[in-house]
């Protein structure tokens, strides 16, 4: 089972180095860009602070930093939300044109990625992280 934790942990450190990289000439981070294509992918939400922190888990803290970073670079704007206590957070032109310019080469990865895997492989792949991350979700995993 360790072996299995090991691949995993591995498989995270090399996707996370090589987005690193591409994302460098952009000036980017990893967690930049995931918050980047959430907010590309999830236009129809009120993205408020508190709900990216709650999306991706982490402190409000946290998010404002890298939403200060995202802004300064002006790859965000923030508008007042219908709650006048905060303000929703959309992607700028420019900050649709780093992901434009990142998914161009997300085929190549893919193809780097599953290669060799057929597409019934790559469902049960799918379906098996889907389970895996929905066990770690659970109440049991979070008071261990």
């Amino acid at each position: 089972m360790d072996e299995l934790k090991y691949y995993i942990k591995k498989i995270h450190n090399q996707l996370e180095s090589g987005f690193t990289r591409a994302l460098r000439k952009h000036g980017l981070t990893c967690t930049q860009y995931d918050i980047l294509v959430y907010l590309d992918t999830h236009t129809k939400h009120q993205n408020t602070l508190t709900h990216l922190s709650a999306h991706f888990g982490v402190k409000h803290t946290s998010m404002i930093h890298v939403l200060k970073l995202l802004d300064e670079k002006g790859f965000i704007t923030k508008t007042r939300s219908t709650d006048a206590r905060s303000k929703t957070i959309h992607l700028t032109k420019s900050g649709q044109q780093v992901l434009t310019d990142v998914r161009e080469k997300t085929p190549l990865l893919h193809k780097i990625m599953f290669d060799g895997l057929s597409d019934q492989e790559l469902q049960l792949l799918d379906k098996m992280l889907q389970r895996i991350y929905t066990n770690l979700e659970s109440d049991a995993f979070r008071h261990l």
